[in-house]
This record gives C-alpha cells, structure tokens and sequence, in this order.
C-alpha cells in the first residue's frame, strides 16, 4: 500500500474543530464552553491529548469506535467526579477502552462496540409486559457519568398500549478504572425514568420488581458485575458531584438541584452500608446481605420480605447463569490483557480498599413502593 494512501492521525487542531460543530453541546455543556475546554486541554495537557487521540483513533480504524469526534471529546467534558482532572481523565479512559476489550466474550463485544444493546438477564416479564431486561450498552459520548449504561428495560404488550416502546425504568452507569492501582468498577450515576412520555407508573415497577426499589436493584446487580469481573466496587461521593462546586452556587435552580442529588445519594449509599474511601468516592461491599432474612416483628411485613428475598434470588441465580455466556470472569480479564501489564493488580492495597463482607442487614429488604432517588 502506498504511503499516501495511509490514514493520517488526526491533529489536535482536528478536535478542537470537533468541539465547535454543530451537535457537539450536550452532557451541560454548551458548544462555546466546550471549545474552550477543548482549547485549553490542547495547550495545558497536549502530551495527555495526543495520547488520546491516537488511542481513539487506532480504535476507529479497527471498528472498536463508530464516533470518533464523539469519543475524542470525552476526555474534555465534565465528568462527574468534579477533582478529575483532563490528564486523569485520559488515564480513565485508556484503561477503560483496554479493559472493555477483554472484558466480554467476542460476539457480546461486537455487539457493544456496534452501539447495540446487550442483554444480560430476561428477566421474568410482570402482567401486562411482553419482556423485562437487564441490557448493557456503550454510554453516550455526551454522558459525564461514565461509558457503560446497565438499564432495565421494560415493554409493555400491545394489548395494554398502542405500538409500545421499550421504556428503561431504571438506570446505572458506571466505568471500569484503577483507583490506588485496583481495578475498579465506579458508579457514576444510578437514576430512574427520564423520558417525559413513555413512563411506568410507581405501581406498574412496584409490581413487576416485587417491592424492590428500581435503585437498590440496580446496585444488587452491580455487585454482581464486580464480583464477576473480580472488580472493587466504588460510587460517586455526593460531595464530588459538579453541582457542589461553587460556581454552580450561585443560581437556586442549582442549589436545588445539588441537593436532591445529594440526599439520593446519601441515602442510597446509606442504604448499603457504604464507607467513605479514596478522594471523591465511597466503597461499597461486594455482598448485602445474602441471606435476605426476614427481620419484621408483624406477620404480615415478614411476607413481603420473603417474597422480595425470593425474587431476588431468582433473579440473581438467572444472572449468574447468563453472565458466564455473555461476559469474560476477572481471571479470564485478566490473562487476556493486551495493552496492560500481564500482572494481576498486586498493588499493597490499604485499608480503603478493605472488602471484607458487610451486610446491610434487614434494610436491604426495606424497599417497598416509593422512589428513592
């Protein structure tokens, strides 16, 4: 092949072009201010930003990355955990990409790389829907919370609605990175329906998770994902969160906003038991309660413990099934790691990163109708 006919790397120039087209604004940021976050991040940190692209770059040529502005442009928009800085930012990513990789069976990685959505778990489907699923899929370019979403979808039948829609009830989103040199998977978001027309009723989620808040579920089934993948397990502190800066504190809308975020989160952390860890995040337990003991002194709240416990344990037995076929195991992760070091990540951990069984006792079960985010 001649040399002339050979793809050249991108320049930084080409991102900051990137940054100002049309459709770039997005994840709150506007276009102007991504532009100069852009222009700033290739004068200060240009050695981290040539790095960058070169990676997204070599990864669009194979077909691992159908975006490549989109992608290129992740290492400068706001991220969620608002002490992250452009040069950490790019550490995260690379060590995301090259995780990614080697983290799912081949047929389950083209589909995620494609855009697709995998599907994890179906799920047993509630009375009036044709299926329920737990999917994983590559987060928006514009998503500061992370580069995987884990949702649950649900689809009612056309019976109950006219041409139904997939509706995702429930939301997390969460990257894998080296926090104190461990692997990590960090949360950095859990939410609950956004789309202002195809919604669930409370009831309609409260029947068809048995009681369990759409969060807390959410989480269960991201301690599944660490301990499958042989990853700690770590969440956004909500001290960390961009709207705690105080920039942000100048308007109400936003100080509003800071703290409904920040009672969410608090609370859902509370909820299992998690500890305050490295700067910005909190360690959650790899395991909350597994027993799923019945702890109520009435009759009657026993019962619904016990249904809860069960149906969660249904379902946690049906994803481990489904997890083996879909998703590489940490050991597995590991000796096929091509761009890292072939070593399993032996750094002295301290005491933060203390994972010893904790459970969240009978609280776990507390999860009746309401929202808790």
């Amino acid at each position: 092949m001649a040399r002339d006919s050979l793809p050249l790397l991108p320049s930084l120039w080409h991102g900051l072009a990137w940054s100002i087209r049309a459709g770039s604004q997005g994840g709150g940021i506007s276009r102007p201010r991504l532009f100069w976050r852009t222009l700033s991040a290739n004068v200060t940190q240009s050695k981290a930003m040539r790095r960058w692209m070169a990676v997204v770059f070599e990864l669009h040529s194979r077909g691992v990355v159908q975006d490549l502005p989109g992608e290129y442009l992740r290492a400068v928009r706001p991220y969620v955990h608002r002490g992250t800085g452009t040069s950490a930012r790019v550490v995260q990513l690379i060590d995301h990409i090259d995780w990614l990789e080697t983290a799912f069976q081949p047929s389950a990685f083209e589909q995620v790389a494609t855009g697709r959505p995998l599907v994890l778990a179906e799920l047993p489907a509630p009375r009036g829907c044709e299926y329920m699923r737990l999917q994983l899929q590559r987060a928006p370019p514009q998503s500061p919370e992370g580069e995987l979403l884990l949702t649950l979808t649900l689809q009612r039948t056309a019976d109950v609605q006219h041409k139904p829609q997939p509706v995702d009830a429930a939301v997390l989103c969460f990257s894998r990175f080296r926090v104190n040199g461990l692997g990590c998977l960090a949360i950095g978001g859990v939410r609950g329906q956004r789309h202002p027309v195809l919604r669930l009723s409370p009831a309609e989620i409260n029947q068809a998770l048995s009681g369990w808040k759409p969060a807390v579920l959410m989480v269960q089934v991201a301690q599944e994902l660490a301990r499958h993948w042989g990853l700690r397990l770590i969440g956004l502190d909500p001290d960390s969160h961009p709207l705690q800066g105080w920039i942000y504190q100048w308007k109400q809308r936003h100080r509003d906003a800071a703290l409904q975020i920040y009672r969410s989160y608090d609370a859902l952390w509370k909820h299992f038991e998690a500890k305050q860890g490295p700067p910005g995040w909190m360690i959650l337990p790899l395991s909350s309660d597994d027993q799923l003991e019945a702890t109520a002194l009435s009759p009657e709240m026993r019962a619904r413990q016990t249904q809860r416990a069960d149906y969660w344990l249904r379902i946690r037995n049906l994803l481990r099934l489904q997890l083996r076929h879909r998703l590489r195991s940490g050991r597995e992760t590991r000796l096929s790691r091509v761009t890292e070091s072939m070593e399993p990540d032996t750094q002295p951990s301290d005491d933060m990163f203390d994972d010893s069984p904790a459970r969240a006792s009978g609280r776990v079960l507390e999860t009746g109708p309401g929202s808790l985010l």
